[in-house]
């Protein structure tokens, strides 16, 4: 099985950190963000159209390709137009964008910057997504309702975490991967002081 997360992926979801106290606890979210979400990605396309092996492996290379172009054209123009040229791409894939759930992320200025970093993160992933669909002749019909099952999936995984915890939902979400490959998988928690799912996110200032 491929590395499905790579670090092409997580590279171009960090690209846009700011710099200052909280970069450690803003790293660590988008990058477990990216992660979840591009999990929940393929599994969106995989179940919806009943694929195999085959097909999401395909996925998982054309994802990473989106990512590193996005990459490249950062280390030759700077974020601003690399995300405008990404933008581009994908417009027509987007009528609408793309807003992940918020799940308890509700109420505090804390949780909401936290969620704006979520979403901020995943807006990148379903644009490598959507563009890689496209190359694989799927229709921007066809896009627009893998997308909620996008959303669908990732309230799962929130409704792992309430219900076992972070570990637990990653183990739930890495039997769903085997699922999809065929083989084991090596889905792992991005880890910090603290669990980034969850609350005690919430519980100190960062």
């Amino acid at each position: 099985m491929p590395a499905f997360y790579r670090q092409s992926i997580q590279n171009a979801v960090n690209q846009q950190i700011n710099i200052g106290k909280s970069k450690h606890r803003t790293t660590l979210n988008r990058e477990a963000i990216g992660q979840v979400v591009s999990y929940c990605a393929v599994a969106a396309a995989h179940d919806l159209w009943d694929w195999g092996e085959k097909e999401s492996t395909l996925l998982t290379l054309k994802m990473n390709n989106a990512a590193s172009r996005y990459i490249m054209d950062h280390d030759k123009y700077g974020a601003p137009e690399a995300l405008k040229r990404l933008e581009a791409r994908t417009a027509h894939l987007m009528p609408e964008e793309f807003w992940l759930p918020a799940g308890g992320l509700v109420g505090s200025e804390k949780k909401l910057r936290v969620l704006a970093e979520r979403r901020d993160a995943a807006k990148m992933i379903v644009r490598f997504f959507v563009e890689s669909l496209e190359e694989m002749e799927y229709t921007p019909e066809q896009i627009e309702v893998v997308k909620e099952e996008i959303k669908k999936n990732y309230q799962q995984f929130l409704g792992w975490v309430d219900d076992g915890g972070e570990e637990f939902a990653y183990d739930r979400l890495r039997r769903v991967i085997e699922d999809i490959y065929g083989v084991g998988a090596m889905v792992e928690r991005v880890k910090g002081e603290e669990p980034v799912f969850g609350e005690p996110l919430f519980k100190k200032d960062f």
